[in-house]
Order: structure tokens, then C-alpha cells, then sequence
């Protein structure tokens, strides 16, 4: 019976806060499809997701109202319904919403009953719990059951709408990309389909927007839980219900990429950068940086300059050098040795160089910091920061010095999988020169220096932090010597406040150092609790 409407899911790109041209991109995809029944959008559409601290203004609703009233009088022109995501004022009170909009009016309004207040989730702030549960609209002799994205992963609106009747659940989503994250969104639909009986179309977002990236990834799942219509990840899809199409899932290795590399491209353009800047050291994390960088923006909008210092390895030199002729870049050479010259002499009378080699290591890397910064006021491109999620976890990184920049595309990676990246990366042509991947990395701040000079051996650092950070495990249930592991706990415990100072990055991993993960920056629980758990 369901096969008898033609239903389109438009997975799009919206710019959050942009209301006029999210109207255009919804008005756009309504002008081509002139034959279909009903065009389903993504939850907030209008908006873009999440909106955070707009939903406080109330000239921002204003507009947004103004949007939806133009989609009111657009539909007079059309045979298609719509079905949109917006805020909407409801009551005096706001309320996240889906209209269905057709032949001059609101036909059908459903209100979001399940607010997510966790990991990157702040409805609670914004919203208002729609109560009752909404009903089902009949459409065209057909009743759609609409649940509102969180409320999918509950069974009481698909159960409610059952009681009613509904043939159909139709589902739109801001559901932005983790680990596993779709096999999660698979297993719930299955479970709603167990449950009643009734087939599921799932409509998400797509785009970066800030530190989240969606990944689309729409489906048709039928009643039998198997999926029939698979739309493209990362990338912006329209597919008709009548046309069964399934796009194959994407490895671990190649989502992650997709997801940065989009999450990069779309935090440059929707901000009107003209460009990116990067510091091109030799070292692995600013290669792969370089390569997701070309990927995403293309070669001519990626600047690489090479600083190098007396510390710097004739190694170093050629790599970059390859790396840089490999991606098709622009590379410059800008040494910093007459920088340090000049501030030796200036902290002469004030430092004592040989007690104490940080407060020079730091100097390096500040100078190329204000270098970088330099170049990116004279040029209006973007300095990309390049430390990983491992350095940063542990602090081994120097504010205002290579933390430095407006986005960082590694900052949700450990650094073993910065080294998976990279080598899949190479499976698709290779950009990044082996002796990258193969030898010792090093900050090359003083002579013969290795970062295993501080820290563990990044398999095992990453797999006490992954444990610390992602799981919570007690420091002495995590299966490595203990002392170590206190080590890696105060790293991680003290170099909060760096953290808090970091560029914007695209999340990857069920727990993003920022909007996932909140430590107070003055926190007495620290080393209290790393004494407790290890007696």
C-alpha cells in the first residue's frame, strides 16, 4: 500500500543560522521534483542543527517563522507536500518540530517528545517536551506515523502511532557521525520494526558544522528490517521511494576520512576562508593534514611552509619537500633560527638556557606559530593546527605555538590511527612519503629528540587514554603497568586548560575532547582520585 505514493528523501547540506539559503536549497529540491507526493527533509532543516544559542533570540524565531509562512505560500504552486524540520513557537513555549506543508498550509504538525541532554546534545536548554505524543496524519489514504530523530530510539511514539494505525514511520534526523554510529542507527530501527510491524524511512543531515559532522546516510528500511534504498554518506543525495538503490558502507578507515576531510571543507567555505595554512614539518601529522586538506579544499587552496630550526633533520627537509611535491602544493621554506637569535638574546638577563630546555623548545614553537599567523593575516587563509588527540590528551603541545590556528582536522584522532589514516590514505594514490610512516616521530626541538623521549609508546598511551577517556575505566582496572598509567592520568588531568584553548575539530570517537567531554578547569578531584583508585 505504501508503494503507491512517491515519496523523496532529500538529504542536504544546510548552513546552521542561514535562513535564506537553507529556504533556497528546500525550494530548490521542491522545483525538481514536480511529480512526487511528499519530499522528506532532515530535522531543523530551516535552521540548520544544532543552533544552539540562536534559539535565544527571538528575532532569530521571528525569521524563522517567516521562513515557514514563505513555504506556506510556496506550496500553493506545487502538487508535492513537504515535510520540514524547524524550531517553532508553540504556546509560547518552543518546541522542535516537523511540518508537513502543502496546498497553502500547515497540514500536519508533530512535536519532538525526547529531548537529548548528553554527549553533544542540549535540547533540555532550548526546548519544550512535545505532550502528548503526536498523532498519525493521513496522507493521500496512507497514514505516516512522523517520529522526530531521539524519538526513535525510544518505544513509546512508534508504539502510540501504531495503536493508531500508521502504515509507514518516516523519520527525520540530526544524527552527526561517531563510531558505530550506524550500526547503531540500524539496530534501533530494527528493533522499532520488531516491535510493529511497520516499515522506516530515515532522512538525516548532512555536513560539517563546527566540531560535528553528519553523514547523511539515509535509508528505507522494510518491514522485515532489511534495508532497500541506501543514500550516499558525506555527500549531499536525493532518491525516490519507488527506486530501491543501496550504496555500500563504507570500511572504518574511510569513514573516518570522509568525516574529517568534510567536516574541514565545510568549516572553510561556510566561513569564507580562502584557504588553509599549514605548517609542513616532515612529520606525519601534518602530512596527513596536508593530504586531508588537498582532498577537501584542492591543491591550489592549500599554502605549506616549511620553518626549520637548527633541530631540524636533513630527512625532515626531503619529506616535506616530497610530501608537498606529491600533493601539488605550495610550499615555502621560512627558517626560524634568526627568531631564536634574537629572543636567546632578549631572555638572556631572565632565562638560564641550559637548566631549563622547555622554555626554548616552547620559543620554536611559538615562533612558528607567530609566523604561520603572520602569513595568515597577510593572506585571509586559515592556519590548520595538526596535533593529534594522543598530544593533546597529554598535553604535548604549546599554546600559542603549533595549538595555533582556526580548525584542527586531527583533534579527535589518536595518533595510531593518524598512522591507519595515513597508510589508507596511500592505498588511493600515495601523497604521503613512506620514511614519514616508517621512521621515529619527533618534535625535533633539541638534538636526537623522539616523542618516546616523554611519553609511552603510542600504541600503549593510546590504549590507557582510550580507556581513561572513552571507556572511564579506575586507573587499576586498566590493563597496563600501573605506574604508567598514573603518569598518563595526571598528563591528562593537568592539561585541561590547554584543551579548553584548542581550535574546533571534527568529532570521530563517542567521546570528542569539547562538546562531549566537560572537566572543569580548576578540579580537586584529580589527584585525590588517582591516589584512591591505585592503592
Amino acid at each position: 500500500m505504501t508503494h503507491s505514493l512517491n515519496i523523496i528523501l532529500a538529504q542536504l547540506n544546510p548552513i546552521t543560522g542561514d535562513l535564506e539559503g537553507n529556504h533556497e536549497k528546500i525550494t530548490n529540491v521542491w522545483r525538481d521534483n514536480t511529480d512526487c507526493d511528499l519530499i522528506a527533509f532532515s530535522e531543523m532543516i530551516i535552521t540548520g542543527y544544532p543552533v544552539d544559542d540562536l534559539l535565544l533570540k527571538p528575532s532569530f524565531i521571528d525569521g524563522v517563522h517567516d521562513k515557514i509562512d514563505a513555504l506556506i505560500a510556496e506550496s500553493k504552486n506545487h502538487k508535492a507536500y513537504i515535510l520540514v524540520g524547524t524550531p517553532l513557537r508553540d504556546n509560547n513555549q518552543l518546541v522542535n518540530a516537523a511540518l508537513v506543508i502543502g496546498n497553502g498550509k500547515v497540514q500536519h504538525t508533530t512535536i519532538k517528545n525526547r529531548l537529548p541532554n548528553s554527549g553533544v546534545f542540549d535540547e533540555k536548554r532550548y526546548f519544550s517536551y512535545g505532550n502528548p505524543l503526536s498523532d498519525i496524519y493521513n496522507f493521500n489514504g496512507i497514514n505516516l506515523g512522523i517520529i522526530i530523530c531521539e524519538d526513535m530510539w525510544h518505544k513509546d511514539a512508534a508504539a502510540h502511532l501504531k495503536s493508531q494505525g500508521a502504515d509507514i514511520f518516516i523519520i527525520p534526523n540530526g544524527s552527526p557521525y561517531q563510531t558505530d554510529i550506524i550500526n547503531r542507527r540500524y539496530n534501533q530501527a530494527r528493533e522499532r520494526i520488531k516491535e510493529t510491524g511497520i516499515p522506516i524511512i530515515y532522512v538525516n543531515q548532512v555536513g560539517g558544522q563546527d566540531d560535528l559532522v553528519f553523514d547523511g546516510g539515509s535509508f528505507i528500511m522494510n518491514e522485515k528490517g532489511n534495508i532497500t534504498h541506501k543514500l550516499k554518506s558525506f555527500e549531499e543525495h536525493t532518491l525516490s521511494y519507488k527506486k530501491p538503490n543501496t550504496e555500500n558502507e563504507l570500511i572504518q578507515e574511510e569513514a573516518y576520512y570522509k568525516a574529517i576531510t568534510l567536516g574541514l571543507k565545510d568549516y572553510v567555505q561556510k566561513n569564507g576562508f580562502k584557504g588553509v595554512l599549514i605548517g609542513l614539518s616532515g612529520g606525519i601529522d601534518s602530512a596527513l593534514s596536508a593530504a586531508i586538506a588537498v582532498d577537501a579544499l584542492g591543491a591550489d587552496n592549500v599554502h605549506c611552509v616549511m620553518m626549520p630550526s637548527p633541530y631540524t633533520s636533513q630527512d625532515s627537509l626531503d619529506d616535506a619537500a616530497e610530501c608537498a611535491k606529491l600533493l601539488g602544493v605550495k610550499l615555502d621554506t621560512i627558517p626560524i633560527t634568526d627568531g631564536m637569535t634574537a629572543l636567546d638574546n632578549m631572555l638572556a638577563r631572565h632565562t638560564n638556557k641550559n637548566a631549563n630546555t622547555t622554555t626554548f623548545e616552547n620559543v620554536q614553537s611559538r615562533l612558528r606559530g607567530m609566523t604561520l599567523m603572520a602569513l595568515s593575516n597577510e593572506t585571509g587563509k586559515m592556519v590548520l593546527t595538526t596535533g593529534n588527540k594522543s598530544e593533546m590528551a597529554v598535553g604535548y603541545a604549546t599554546l600559542y605555538g603549533d595549538m595555533c590556528g582556526g580548525y584542527n582536522a586531527l583533534k579527535d584522532l589518536y595518533k595510531t590511527q593518524v598512522y591507519k589514516l595515513s597508510e589508507w590514505r596511500n592505498t588511493k594514490g600515495i601523497v604521503i612519503p613512506t620514511r614519514i610512516i616508517t621512521k621515529a616521530p619527533s618534535a625535533e626541538l633539541k638534538p636526537d629528540q623522539t616523542d618516546q623521549d616523554t611519553l609511552p609508546p603510542y600504541d600503549v598511551l593510546d590504549d590507557i587514554l582510550e580507556c581513561l577517556i572513552e571507556k572511564e575505566i579506575a586507573l587499576k582496572d586498566i590493563p597496563h603497568d600501573i605506574e604508567t598509567v598514573k603518569r598518563v592520568y595526571t598528563m591528562l588531568t593537568r592539561n585541561e586548560y590547554k584543551r579548553y584553548q584548542a581550535p574546533p575539530g571534527a568529532k570521530i570517537t563517542g567521546k570528542a575532547f569539547g562538546r562531549d567531554r566537560r572537566y572543569p578547569l580548576t578540579n580537586g578531584h584529580s589527584s585525590s582520585d588517582c591516589l584512591q583508585k591505585t592503592e
